[in-house]
């Protein structure tokens, strides 16, 4: 009788598969898209299914590895639904602090980045303080105006908003910063 016959006749030992069958972390790492760091953290804390000889290094099935991290630590993220006239754009954190004025709005804004912006308010900065308040369905077109029309600004955040919303945002940020560059009057049209 062989070694694996012999513990399968003593109580308690797992039947289980070949022991040539059996992989290190290293092995099966890629198959379960885990690292070795983390096969290792996670056999120890006795959480996978794993195997050991003479309480060598935990071994594992890679079949019985994959259907465990497919149950236990897989996880379907749904994500948001959108308004049907957004397109999703992923934004980068912004890197340089904020007018004290946008603080309150800090983790809704977005840098100004060079590619396709969805309809949005925009805050054109100068000296770390809002000078304008605009609001655009194609930004890189309006600031262009703005620039051809001689304002200048450092940098430019916007916040992504429906179009259907773009003017009352616009006037309600207008309305409470009270920037410098923009008229008086609200009651100006869309703006391309």
């Amino acid at each position: 009788m062989g070694t694996l016959g012999a513990l399968q006749n003593i109580s308690g030992a797992v039947e289980g598969p070949s022991l040539t069958s059996l992989k290190t972390a290293q092995e099966v790492a890629e198959q379960v898209r885990l690292s070795v760091g983390r096969i290792r953290e996670l056999a120890e804390a006795m959480l996978l299914p794993h195997f050991r000889i003479d309480g060598g290094e935990p071994l594992f099935c890679p079949a019985t590895l994959k259907r465990y991290v497919r149950q236990h630590l897989t996880v379907m993220c749904e994500g948001a639904p959108l308004p049907l006239n957004l397109r999703p754009i992923v934004q980068r954190p912004l890197t340089q602090p904020i007018p004290v004025a946008l603080a309150a709005v800090q983790d809704r804004l977005c840098d100004c980045p060079a590619l396709d912006i969805p309809p949005c308010v925009y805050f054109l900065i100068v000296a770390g303080a809002v000078a304008y308040v605009g609001q655009s369905r194609h930004l890189p077109s309006r600031l262009a105006q703005h620039s051809q029309s001689g304002k200048r600004w450092e940098r430019v955040l916007f916040m992504p908003v429906p179009e259907s919303e773009l003017l009352r945002v616009e006037a309600q940020w207008i309305a409470a910063l009270r920037p410098p560059l923009n008229k008086t009057s609200l009651s100006r049209g869309s703006e391309e």
